[in-house]
């Protein structure tokens, strides 16, 4: 691979629920398991509705089959972000990002089932929340285990003083402009009881990822992690994050290379966020939302062959 990947000839996976601004497909989190890749991801609407919809879905590794669905009522919420599945043994685990419909902060909770289509969200549990990571907010997690260590980004904002009432009050508190979205890290031993270790990933200082600095995904490259991240300049661009990337030797300490967007277009049309990577038939499966020329943001998938130091990167 000369880069990361190239999304211009990606196939598309699920379209949006709707046309125009709102509409999106996507945040996509995804797992490799023998002979298919299973596929989370998430529809929205324009406010109120918001992330209305959680989604499964069975196939391999282009076509796609829902297998399992539940929407934000069952989790008494606002809204639903990016979520991550995985199999540890013969349980099946969901990692849930939704607005606590007491609060109206974000949280992340985790689901255990024995197959990936029998998740219940009356069954969901708490794995980090704000109080725990002394935050304004956590959502968007990434999970994998590598070794014997499990390993959660989340996007996070660190509390600054600010009214919190005030933020919360959105039920997005990241979206306000009054924090930055930044990247945390929390570990664990087993992948339900998480430490959280802090920031490992801050927005720059200036440019066009002052704002927001979100890593969604990292895969082996020879003896390194590459990271690809979604990046904003100022509150006028969440919700159309452009995708940068960053490489690391622990996944503690990330090095941005470049000084642009380095994925898709640079706004508008063509625009890709939420970059998901699974490593799946000798190929590395790139998932992600782009933009399209009606503002509708749909899930697409792209792939780029593998090289023996490739091998490494978790499923």
């Amino acid at each position: 691979m000369n880069g990361p990947f190239d999304p211009s000839g990606a196939l598309l996976v699920q379209a949006p629920p709707g046309s125009g601004a709102g509409h999106w497909a996507g945040a996509p989190g995804a797992f490799s398991d023998g002979d298919a890749v299973y596929l989370v991801y998430r529809l929205r609407w324009p406010r109120p509705r918001r992330g209305g919809e959680l989604r499964i879905a069975r196939g391999d590794g282009e076509r796609f089959q829902t297998i399992w669905t539940a929407s934000r009522e069952d989790f008494g919420s606002q809204s639903i972000e990016r979520c991550a599945i995985l199999r540890e043994g013969r349980r099946w685990r969901l990692y849930v990002s939704y607005v606590d419909g007491i609060d109206d902060r974000w949280r992340i909770d985790v689901i255990e089932a024995g197959s990936p289509d029998s998740f219940d969200p009356n069954d969901r549990r708490p794995v980090l929340n704000a109080d725990v990571a002394k935050a304004i907010a956590v959502k968007d997690p990434w999970v994998r285990r590598v070794g014997d260590q499990w390993w959660m980004f989340v996007s996070y904002g660190e509390r600054s003083g600010v009214d919190e009432r005030r933020l919360h009050a959105s039920g997005d508190a990241l979206s306000t402009g009054a924090v930055k979205s930044e990247t945390g890290l929390a570990t664990s031993a087993d992948g339900l009881r998480w430490k959280w270790e802090g920031k490992v990933f801050a927005a720059a200082t200036k440019g066009w990822d002052k704002a927001t600095a979100r890593l969604t995904t990292a895969f082996r490259r020879g003896d390194e992690w590459v990271g690809l991240y979604d990046g904003a300049s100022e509150i006028s661009e969440n919700y159309e994050e452009r995708c940068g990337v960053a490489r690391s030797a622990d996944l503690r300490t990330w090095e941005r290379l470049g000084s642009a967007p380095a994925v898709g277009a640079a706004g508008g049309p063509g625009t890709v966020r939420y970059v998901e990577s699974v490593l799946f038939r000798e190929r590395l499966l790139f998932y992600f939302e782009r933009t399209r020329a009606d503002g509708a943001h749909e899930l697409c998938m792209s792939s780029a062959p593998i090289s023996g130091s490739d091998r490494d990167s978790p499923g």
